[in-house]
């Protein structure tokens, strides 16, 4: 595992610290490590989102507003 050293303003490394004694986390890093896991996560959301808008505006996908599109959609497959 690497190892790296990092900067943090105060007050960010108190909260930090807080949610660790309070026991939501083992240690700082494993606190570090969660929170990049969940940044990744939400990018990934956020660049299937707008490849999903960009789709929409090419005309290459269409948007199913209810239980009666979807089963159409499926029956079309």
């Amino acid at each position: 595992m690497n190892t790296i050293n990092i900067s943090l303003p105060e007050k960010l490394k108190e909260e930090a610290s807080d949610l660790v004694k309070k026991g939501h986390y083992v240690s700082f890093s494993d606190l570090v490590r969660d929170s990049i896991r969940q940044m990744i996560s939400r990018n990934k959301y956020d660049l299937w989102a707008q490849e999903a808008k960009e789709d929409l505006k090419k005309g290459r996908a269409k948007v199913l507003k209810g239980a009666g599109d979807v089963d159409r959609f499926m029956k079309s497959l």
